[in-house]
């Protein structure tokens, strides 16, 4: 896919997840995901972003990379800090739905998340008790290693009642809306159907809720096979589909173009999609390898930026999903490279290289986006060498005005997923390979480690800053992590 990063493969796609099934044993996920929500204490939310969660508190973290900005930073949270990280103790643990693909989403005192296992599920946030579980859907292996949940729930009022509501992909085709209350089912819309026969389409998108809508891409399962690409809008309120784009021609020799990634909305309005490679002969087909931009009620396309030929590498393709800083809007080619955009044009400003290409040596992919405090990007990369040292994989942080590097700091696994951040200064991101694999804490200021490996098992889903607590979603495992009152600061 653009993959798994959040957060998705081809030929990559299929040899990650097949590894991580094998590792894990049958009927496990080995995917890879991506996700979209509104950014909750993160600064810069324009009145399209606001009225999706207008009265949910900032402490939250209301969907993926918490907003359609993809800030994945939440101010508000202070209680973690690199001088206190040490001192983290689990609050609680769940794993009935390990391994997670699928990030936590957290407010109105309950954390909600999808598991390997087709299972959705409400958990109390003080305990980890179960408060409601919904099957939504489960795909066995055919072509592709079978997948469970890999959609990031978003929560946002519903037009028609005002009422908490929970919006998630499942993995049987269909976009549900759950009453946040007992996850009893408000809505449902069918995004693809998927073959009895083949794994060809699944959602790996992540929802994004803005203008009353809900935004989600169309993407398959791990290219076997490709199917068309695209990007939904439907009715928050009744879940109508009102407009859809396609990445590629219609026929049956055209295919490609996923929409792995979660669907970005900038703060005028317009909506932001990233896409995958078209088939092995033409992958740069029509829209495929692309940032596209569009309006946000028709989906129109307004403009488009095409990773050049001579960048184009095997597997290469959009996995990471849009972000937006000052006038620009940023994404990750799993080439290696970070494009950055000027949102009016849609011209490149400058390129970054963040790691390998998915070409070389599997040590994770770049399929992340940055964290964005309002100053400054921070990323999580795959291989890489830096002062004479080749690293598994690494964390960096970059002026988000002028690219320059800030710090760089080697970790012992590549990162495949989204990093978060803190009003503490703290980064949390996670590592998927190779092995030892967990989340690291970073301090912002200085790239310094600050706590090794706090949790075991491949990572792939954003960790997530809420209501004084940090919440991590392994292969193993979702903990909940606090800090003891004696050592707060």
């Amino acid at each position: 896919m653009g993959t798994p990063a959040g957060q998705p493969f081809q030929r990559a796609r299929r040899r990650a997840a097949h590894v991580v099934a094998a590792g894990l044993g049958a009927g496990v996920l080995a995917g890879l995901a991506i996700g979209g929500g509104v950014a909750a204490g993160g600064g810069v939310a324009s009145a399209a972003t606001r009225s999706a969660s207008a009265t949910l508190p900032a402490t939250d973290w209301s969907s993926y990379l918490n907003g359609p900005l993809h800030t994945s930073y939440n101010a508000s949270q202070t209680a973690i800090t690199p001088a206190n990280a040490t001192s983290l103790t689990p609050q609680w643990t769940f794993t009935a739905g390990a391994p997670y693909v699928a990030s936590p989403t957290v407010t109105s005192n309950a954390v909600y998340i999808g598991g390997a296992n087709g299972v959705f599920y409400k958990l109390s946030e003080h305990t980890g008790k179960v408060l409601n579980e919904v099957n939504i859907g489960f795909q066995k292996a055919l072509t592709c290693p079978a997948t469970g949940i890999s959609s990031t729930a978003a929560i946002g009022f519903s037009p028609r009642g005002h009422v908490p509501t929970v919006y998630v992909a499942g993995g049987n085709g269909y976009l549900y809306a759950l009453r946040a209350s007992n996850l009893s089912v408000e809505w449902r819309a069918l995004v693809a159907k998927p073959s009895r026969k083949i794994n060809n389409f699944y959602n790996w998108s992540s929802p994004t809720i803005a203008h009353g809508k809900i935004y989600l891409g169309i993407s398959s399962s791990c290219d076997v096979p490709l199917i068309r690409g695209g990007v939904v809008a439907y009715s928050q309120e009744t879940g109508r589909k009102l407009a859809v784009y396609y990445t590629v021609p219609a026929g049956a020799k055209n295919a490609g173009g996923s929409v792995w990634s979660s669907i970005g909305v900038a703060p005028n309005g317009d909506v932001y999609a990233t896409t995958g490679n078209g088939p092995a002969d033409a992958p740069r087909l029509q829209n495929s390898e692309s940032i596209l931009k569009f309006n946000p009620s028709t989906l129109k396309l307004l403009g488009a930026y095409k990773v050049p030929q001579r960048q184009v590498t095997s597997d290469g393709d959009f996995g990471s999903s849009p972000s937006f800083f000052g006038n620009y809007v940023g994404a990750c080619n799993k080439n290696g490279y970070y494009y950055v955009l000027n949102q009016t044009t849609m011209k490149l400003v400058w390129r970054w290289r963040i790691g390998r290409s998915s070409g070389g040596p599997k040590r994770g992919e770049c399929l992340g986006t940055p964290a964005y405090n309002g100053t400054d990007l921070f990323f999580g990369g795959n291989q890489t060498t830096f002062g004479g040292t080749t690293y598994p994989g690494s964390v960096s942080a970059r002026s988000a005005t002028t690219g320059k590097l800030l710090w760089q700091t080697g970790l012992p696994g590549g990162v495949m997923g989204s990093p978060t951040m803190d009003g503490g200064g703290l980064i949390a991101v996670g590592t998927y390979s190779p092995s030892p694999n967990g989340v690291y804490l970073i301090n912002a200021q200085t790239g310094l480690i600050v706590r090794n490996q706090l949790t075991t098992g491949w990572t792939f889903a954003q960790s997530v800053f809420a209501n004084s607590w940090l919440y991590t979603a392994t292969s193993n495992a979702l903990t909940v992590w606090g800090v003891p009152a004696s050592s707060s600061s």
